[in-house]
């Protein structure tokens, strides 16, 4: 997580944990980000709880420059399953989580960046750093809304694909 924040790439990315748009590029319209999910809890043997986190994100964002006016919106969902383990019973620091699974899906970015931030393409604009985003989406069409989508088991890591969002 540390490498990924410090210096991001395509082997240590930030955005399989956290959400980061380059301020230089865009910035959020408004104060709310909406949110909808649910998070269960489950006693395991010996001590242990289980937390299963399921959210989506959805992020209204517009150009940086001032005069901008067209607003796009990032879809981002997030599945996590961390567990919490009895101190008494384990050799572990108090409060904190272990990450067993973690799987996420970004959709309305530019599947060819590896800095470390999700760049929003623009209906109208469809450009990243000057230049028209060509990326080769051959991947699946999918609607980013859809919570009965499963993410499947790409643990940690965003679309091996690149594809289309529906409707953001």
């Amino acid at each position: 997580m540390k490498a990924g924040l410090d210096k991001p790439g395509k082997e240590n990315d930030p955005l399989t944990l956290f959400s980061r748009f380059d301020p230089n590029e865009v910035r959020v319209v408004g104060g709310t980000v909406k949110t909808r999910g649910r998070m269960t809890f489950a006693e395991r043997k010996a001590g242990v709880v289980a937390v299963h986190a399921d959210y989506t994100f959805v992020y209204p964002l517009t150009k940086k420059d001032k005069g901008s006016r067209q607003v796009a919106r990032t879809v981002v969902r997030r599945i996590m399953d961390t567990e919490v383990f009895d101190p008494a019973r384990f050799r572990v620091v108090p409060g904190k989580l272990s990450v067993r699974h973690h799987v996420v899906d970004i959709g309305n970015t530019t599947c060819d960046a590896d800095d470390g931030f999700i760049h929003p393409a623009f209906p109208k604009l469809r450009r990243h750093h000057g230049k028209q985003d060509e990326t080769d989406r051959s991947g699946p069409v999918v609607d980013p809304y859809d919570r009965d989508r499963d993410l499947g088991e790409r643990d940690g890591t965003r679309h091996d694909e690149c594809g289309t969002v529906t409707r953001t």
